[in-house]
Parts: structure tokens; C-alpha cells; sequence
């Protein structure tokens, strides 16, 4: 890295959509980890959280984004994300292959694991421990604990936390547990920079802004890092696309009444894909895995929800969650309507990615 040991570098803890790769969907609990973990202690079943599952699995693999938040604080990252922080950071993360759930299939991202840790907050004493481990049987982040910290200064741009917390307040193993993942605020700002979607730092971090020795390496980063500062777009779909697409969804022949349907009502020219999409029989079922499949809804049914006007919702599963898709990008990006956050979410940068 570019830079001495010595310098002060201010880090944020970061966060990211709630549909994460690693991370089954239940209604039981809010976290609940794809990847088994060797158990620590034999008494209370604690796991060993820095023994990584080996091989790591991932549920559902996503395309519309570079690096997101894995379980117990480590980070999700393509290949490109991976090649930046090793030549800016080398030796700050190990990185692990991930696969395809219950298969050796490499997914193409890599399991990021921060090297460097630090204590981000402590139980209360009067919260009861096991007696063998000694570890929390409970640790809720607000009530529990003595101290939280999600801003502080080190010497590295990519650390987590050694302690962990757990939602339920009674029990950790209802609702899993989590550690934090902290990254500095001039990483942060060059992932940005370089078009690498997928974290965020927390809203109400107390930096806010960069200063100008941050926008400075910022800046040198850009060019230390070459030709991988650029996003590279898959540029046009080919004819082996649409075919495959057709198959996808069990297409045999475009529908011109719904397709004439589909431009009529959105007042927009179908582009190949869109047509592909209009011509889907309402019976197919689309697995984006998540916890329900989406089924196609007849065209008078697809909308464009109020403050996200170029989106077209086609599919719904049946708590209310949606598909969406862009009709006026050639691509199709593909986004996810979650019915309870109300927000919509980019999963893949083409309709394409799915298969």
C-alpha cells in the first residue's frame, strides 16, 4: 500500500441490501448462514467465527453489483474488487473461493477476510455468559451493550470487529449472530469512484465528507490501479443471447399482440430482450433465489412504481414482492421489489445473468 503505517486513516462501518448471497431468506430469523461452522463449544454450541467454511457457499449469486457484506464480518468481492484491494492493500484480506450451493460450481466471487480486527463494543457484565466458553448467551447491540463504536481511527483500510452480536435479546441462537465489517472512508469513496456497487457506509457515520489528504490518495489510487479503475460493461446482446434467453423462459415465438400491448401502455419500443420478456406464458416460474419463485403476470397487470418511473414490473411472487426491469436499457437490468423495505434493489445488470 501507498502509504506508511504510521497515518491516521478513518474508517466507517459499512452495510448492504439485506439480500445477501450468503444468507438464507426465513421468516424464523433474520440472519441465517448458508455455510455450517465447526462448533467452538460443546456446551452452548457456540461456533468458532474465524474457522472458514471450506468450501464457502453462496444461495444466490447477483451481477448487478462488485462487494458486499459476508457473514461474521468479512466481504463478498468480484475479481475485479479482489485485484484492487490486493494491489492497494496487499496482505490486508485473505481471499477464499466461493461455490455454488451444494456444488464445487465457482461462482466468480471471492470470500474476502480481513486480517485486522478490532474490539467495536462490549457486553454488559449482568448479561449472562456461558459457563464453559464464556461467551455472551445473548448480545443485543442496543440494550446489551456497554459501548458501540462505528467511526474510529487505525492503521488499516479494512478491518472487523472481534466481537459479535445477535438480535434476539434472549437467545443468540434464534437470530444467529453478526460481527461488523469497517472500511476507511477513502475506500469507500474510490469504490464509488470505480463504479464498484453493492456497500454503503452507515448514514449516520460522523464522516462525512473526505479531506484533502483522502480526496489525494483517492486520486492516486485511480491511476496506481490501472485499467481495473474501469468498469468493464458487457457492451451489446448477441444473437446467442436471445436464443438462450428464449430457452430460459421456454419462449418458441415472440408475441406480437403483447408485445404491441406492452409498448402501448409504457409507451416505450421493445427492444429484443423486452420482446423476449412480453412473450413469456404466464404459467413459467422465475427462480432469482430468493425464498419464492416470481411468476409472470399478464401485461395489463405490469407497472411503474411512482419515483422509479423507467422500471417495468413484470413478475410477483406471492407476499408481494416484484421483479422489475429497465424496458430503455438494451441490457434489461433486472431489479427486486421487496414489499416490507420498499426498496428496489439492482441484483443483475442484465436480465441475461440469470440463466
Amino acid at each position: 500500500m501507498f502509504m506508511t503505517k504510521s497515518e491516521e486513516i478513518r474508517l466507517s462501518e459499512v452495510t448492504c441490501s439485506d439480500r445477501r448471497m450468503d444468507i438464507l431468506d426465513t421468516e424464523q430469523s433474520l440472519d441465517t448462514p448458508v455455510n455450517s461452522y465447526v462448533v467452538k463449544c460443546g456446551f452452548c454450541s457456540f461456533p468458532d467465527m474465524d474457522i472458514i467454511p471450506d468450501p464457502y457457499y453462496l444461495y444466490r449469486v447477483f451481477s448487478g453489483i462488485e462487494i458486499m457484506i459476508a457473514d461474521l464480518g468479512n466481504l463478498l468481492v468480484s475479481d475485479r474488487v479482489k485485484k484492487v484491494l490486493e494491489v492497494l492493500f496487499p496482505g490486508v484480506c485473505t481471499f477464499n473461493n466461493t461455490f455454488i450451493l451444494g456444488t464445487r460450481v465457482s461462482t466468480g466471487w471471492w470470500l474476502a477476510i480481513p486480517v485486522n480486527m478490532i474490539l467495536s463494543g462490549e457486553v454488559n457484565d449482568e448479561v449472562p455468559r456461558c459457563g464453559i466458553c464464556n461467551e455472551p448467551l445473548h448480545a443485543h447491540p442496543g440494550s446489551q451493550y456497554k459501548f458501540w463504536i462505528t467511526d474510529f481511527a487505525g492503521e488499516y483500510d479494512i478491518v472487523k470487529a472481534e466481537n459479535w452480536y445477535g438480535v434476539d435479546e434472549f437467545d443468540w441462537k434464534k437470530s444467529w449472530i453478526s460481527r461488523d465489517v469497517f472500511l476507511s472512508v477513502r475506500l469507500i469513496s474510490l469504490l464509488k469512484r470505480i463504479s464498484a456497487k453493492g456497500i454503503h457506509q452507515q448514514s449516520f457515520s460522523k464522516y462525512k465528507g473526505l479531506t484533502k489528504g483522502e480526496k489525494d490518495w483517492v486520486e492516486k489510487a485511480i491511476v496506481k490501479i490501472g485499467s481495473l479503475a474501469r468498469f468493464e460493461h458487457r457492451a451489446d446482446v448477441t444473437a446467442d443471447d436471445l436464443i438462450r434467453v428464449c430457452r430460459f423462459f421456454n419462449v418458441k415465438v415472440l408475441n406480437e399482440d403483447r408485445i404491441n400491448s406492452f409498448q402501448k401502455k409504457f409507451m416505450v419500443k421493445a427492444s429484443e430482450l423486452v420482446k423476449i420478456i412480453c412473450s413469456i406464458d404466464q404459467s413459467v416460474l422465475i427462480n432469482t433465489g430468493f425464498s419464492e419463485e416470481f411468476s409472470v403476470e399478464e401485461i395489463q397487470n405490469w407497472q411503474s412504481p411512482d419515483g422509479c418511473g423507467k422500471l417495468t414490473g413484470f413478475a410477483f411472487d406471492s407476499i408481494g414482492n416484484c421483479l422489475f426491469f429497465d424496458p430503455k436499457d438494451k441490457l434489461c437490468p433486472l431489479y427486486h421489489y421487496d414489499h416490507e423495505t420498499m426498496i428496489y434493489e439492482l441484483i443483475h445488470s442484465t436480465i441475461i445473468d440469470i440463466i
